[in-house]
């Protein structure tokens, strides 16, 4: 009877692994350090921002405090209160929209005198205030409105 194993390719290959594992747990353990410590092993690099307040007096924001932006007197010129229209010039309908009870309207168009801006698209609900009109009537086809003038009623282009 032989005590003696014959070493085969397999024996020797996983010989060698126990080998290698035994060798990386004893370097892990009283080493300390990791085996590999690659550039993911620093972190990421942090950009330094300059610190504003030693590079500029307190002086230099006396604008900002002067102008709060937070003040109810602040207000922007550019935006204005919607001028009542009391027209349909260049306004079109573009859809109409009956869902049961509900009834709403699709008009496009551009205000008159309002330059090569975009046209606006706006909804109009069935009974609402729109530009000095009341939306009266919602259709398949059209939208009439009423406004001091009269009854006026808008319909698809053709």
């Amino acid at each position: 009877m032989s005590w003696r194993r014959e070493l085969k390719p397999v024996n020797l290959l996983l010989l060698a692994g126990v080998a290698f594992l035994l060798v990386a747990i004893i370097q892990i353990w009283w080493g300390g350090d990791m085996p590999f410590q690659g550039p993911a092993a620093k972190g990421p690099e942090m950009p330094t921002a300059p610190i504003l307040r030693d590079q500029q007096p307190l002086s230099a924001f006396k604008t900002v405090a002067a102008k709060n932006l937070f003040s109810q007197a602040r207000s922007d010129p550019t935006v204005g209160v919607a001028k009542v229209q009391d027209s349909l010039e260049g306004r079109q309908l573009l859809g109409t929209m009956i869902i049961g009870e509900t009834k709403a309207a699709i008009i496009g168009g551009k205000l008159p005198g309002s330059g090569k801006g975009k046209p606006e698209i706006e909804a109009v609900y069935l009974g609402e205030e729109w530009n000095g009109f009341t939306v009266l009537e919602i259709a398949n086809d059209s939208v009439t409105f009423h406004n001091k003038d009269g009854r006026k009623t808008l319909k698809f282009p053709e």
